[in-house]
């Protein structure tokens, strides 16, 4: 990189420093409008699909959950189908919820003081309950007298198997009934 040494080379190069200036703005401007076309001609197909799976999720889910004691065989919470797996989960890590709405975290905050004094809540910085603790240590009777449960509900969950449809061609199961 040479250095400056004159004023008629400064003003050169500020007048290139100018044109790549102009010049990226422009180039970034055109990328902008192309990727602004690109997103409109897309959003109404993605909408699309976007309303179709959660449709769809919402009809394999309430499938699964209407027939879950013939689809859960030998104990086991999930069943593999060929293009994917299906089944019932609970958290590894319940959170502390209120028990129902009448229980606002205040109100359990003020219930655990009552119960407990301090011993629940975080040191040096109350006012917040150390939940880690508190499903640590209370028990299930316990947390339900100050206004809270483990969410321990178990939620459903799928899997899609996308190796199996790698090679497949990228239509809706719709569209391919009606190629065949």
């Amino acid at each position: 990189m040479s250095t400056i040494e004159t004023v008629g080379e400064c003003d050169r190069a500020l007048h290139r420093l100018l044109m790549v200036t102009l010049r990226r703005e422009k180039l970034t401007a055109d990328r902008d409008s192309e990727i602004a076309a690109i997103q409109q001609r897309f959003s109404t197909p993605i909408a699309e699909t976007r309303i179709k799976t959660t449709v769809l999720e919402q009809q394999i889910q309430a499938y699964y959950e209407e027939h879950r004691k013939e689809l859960e065989i030998e104990g086991k919470k999930s069943i593999q189908l060929s293009a994917g797996l299906l089944g019932m989960r609970a958290p590894t890590n319940p959170g502390l919820i209120p028990l129902s709405e009448k229980w606002t975290w205040d109100k359990i905050e003020a219930k655990l003081k009552e119960v407990w004094k301090n011993k629940y809540f975080h040191k040096p910085k109350p006012p917040d309950p150390d939940k880690v603790r508190i499903k640590k240590e209370l028990t299930p009777e316990q947390l339900r007298q100050c206004g809270m449960r483990l969410d321990t509900d178990e939620k459903f969950y799928l899997e899609l198997n996308r190796l199996a449809a790698a090679d497949a061609p990228a239509l809706d199961p719709e569209q391919q009934a009606s190629a065949a």
